[in-house]
C-alpha cells in the first residue's frame, strides 16, 4: 500500500495498483458517477418484461432501473453536499435552477452519466477490451474484502451498499466489473494523447473550474499545495512500527533530508528518490489539499507555514518534511504553476479534458442516441 497520509487510510491499508489510471482519476470518475450495471432482462413465460425494467436505450443495449437508481444516488449525495445538507425530506421538492425541482435536475444528470458511460462501454466493445481472469479475481477480491468489513455478514454488507451505493451487493458487483472495462478504455485513450505546457495554459485559461479542486479539495475549500517527503517509521518487511536505533536512524534520515531541502537543494529531485510515500513520490511529492483530509499533525504544520517554508513534522506514518509551495483562497482556482507542476491538474488532467472533449464527439454519433422510457423514468424519485 501506499503510504499515504490521507487519513481515511489510516483505517485502510489495502491500495489498489489495478490499471495504469492513477488512483486520484479513478477516484474522481467514481465520484461522478462513471459507472453503470449489466443490463437485467427478466423473460418470464416468454414474456418479455423488459419494457418494465429500463430506463433508457444507447445503441442498442439498455440503462436498467437499478443502473439509473445507481447514478440518481449517487448525484443526489452530490447535490445535498452542494447545497450544504438540507433538510432531504423536503429539499427534492424544491424549486431551483431555472425554475426546475431539485429532484428533476438530479434524474437528468443521472440519466446523462449513465448514457455516457454506456457509449464508454460500446465502444470498449467496439476495440474488444475485455476483462481477463485477473480483473474477475480483482472483483471478487474487492467484493470479499467489503462483506467482511461488516464482520462477514452479508446482510450487513448488502443493506450497507445499499445505503452508500442505492443498489444491492450483487448489483455493485456487475457495476465493479464495468468500472474496470471502461478503466482499460481509458488507459488506453490516455495512453495514446498527449498534453504539453501550451496545452495546459490553454485549458487553464478556457476552464479555470477545472483547476480548483482535486482528490483532496472540494467546492473549492481553502487549501494548500504542498511538496513532501516521507521517512516512514515502519519496517517494510514486518510492518512492525520501528524502535530503538532503527527509530533513531529514521529519524536521522529525516534531519538529514530536512536540512538539504533547505540548504535549496530541489526538493521534487529529493522527494523522487528518497520518500517513502509511494502514492506521491514518483510526483516530487506534491499534494493538493484542504482541511480535514490529511492526519492533523500534517495538516497543521502546512497550513501554518509560509509560502517557501519548509519544515518537519512526525505523525503516525513517520517523519513529514513539508514544504509550502502555495496558500489557495477558498473559491480560487490554483495558479498556473500549480496547473503545470501539479501531476492531477497538468498532463493528466489535460488528458482527461481531452477525453471529455472526445466523448462530446462520440455523443452526437446517431447510433449513441439515448432514447427514454418516459413511463419508467417519470416513475423513478
Amino acid at each position: 500500500m501506499s503510504k499515504d497520509i490521507n487519513k481515511s487510510m489510516k483505517d485502510n491499508k489495502a491500495k489498489s495498483e489495478k490499471g495504469k489510471v492513477n488512483k486520484n482519476v479513478i477516484t474522481l470518475y467514481v465520484v461522478l458517477g462513471v459507472c453503470a450495471l449489466i443490463v437485467l432482462t427478466a423473460i418470464v413465460a416468454g414474456i418479455n418484461l423488459y419494457s418494465k425494467t429500463y430506463v433508457a436505450s444507447v445503441g442498442g443495449t439498455k440503462i436498467s432501473v437499478a443502473e439509473f437508481k445507481f447514478f440518481l444516488h449517487q448525484e443526489k449525495q452530490n447535490m445535498l453536499k452542494i447545497a450544504e445538507n438540507p433538510d432531504p425530506e423536503t429539499f427534492w421538492d424544491t424549486t431551483i435552477t431555472g425554475g426546475e425541482k431539485a429532484i428533476d435536475i438530479a434524474k437528468k444528470k443521472a440519466l446523462e452519466n449513465a448514457w455516457e458511460f454506456k457509449v464508454e462501454l460500446l465502444k470498449a466493445k467496439e476495440q474488444k477490451i475485455t476483462l481477463d481472469k485477473s480483473d474477475l479475481d480483482y472483483v471478487n477480491a474487492v467484493l470479499n474484502a467489503f462483506v467482511l468489513s461488516y464482520n462477514n455478514d452479508k446482510s450487513l454488507a448488502n443493506a450497507a451498499c445499499e445505503q452508500l451505493y442505492g443498489i444491492k451487493l450483487d448489483e455493485f458487483k456487475e457495476i465493479y466489473k464495468e468500472i474496470l472495462l471502461r478503466n482499460k478504455l481509458l488507459n488506453k485513450e490516455m495512453d495514446s494523447t498527449t498534453a504539453s505546457e501550451d496545452e495546459i495554459e490553454e485549458y487553464y485559461n478556457k476552464m479555470p473550474d477545472a483547476f480548483t479542486d482535486t482528490a483532496y479539495r472540494n467546492n473549492g475549500e481553502e487549501a494548500v499545495w504542498v511538496k513532501h517527503i516521507l521517512v516512514s517509521t515502519e519496517d517494510k518487511e514486518t510492518g512492525e512500527e520501528l524502535t530503538g536505533d532503527k527509530l533513531e536512524e529514521a529519524k536521522k534520515k529525516a534531519e538529514e533530508l530536512l536540512q538539504r531541502a533547505k540548504s535549496g537543494e530541489n526538493f521534487a529531485s529529493l522527494a523522487k528518490e528518497y520518500s517513502d510515500d509511494e502514492g506521491s513520490a514518483m510526483y516530487g511529492g506534491d499534494y493538493v489539499f484542504g482541511k480535514g483530509y490529511m492526519v492533523l499533525e500534517f495538516e497543521d504544520m502546512a497550513f501554518s507555514l509560509e509560502p517557501g517554508q519548509i519544515d518537519m513534522v512526525q505523525t503516525a506514518y513517520g517523519y513529514h518534511i513539508i514544504k509550502l509551495e502555495e496558500k489557495i483562497a477558498k473559491g480560487e482556482p490554483v495558479s498556473l504553476r500549480c496547473a503545470k507542476e501539479y501531476w492531477e491538474f497538468g498532463t493528466n488532467g489535460v488528458k482527461v479534458a481531452k477525453y471529455m472533449e472526445k466523448m462530446e464527439e462520440w455523443k452526437k454519433d446517431p447510433k449513441y442516441k439515448v432514447v427514454k422510457n418516459e413511463k419508467v423514468y417519470n416513475s423513478i424519485e
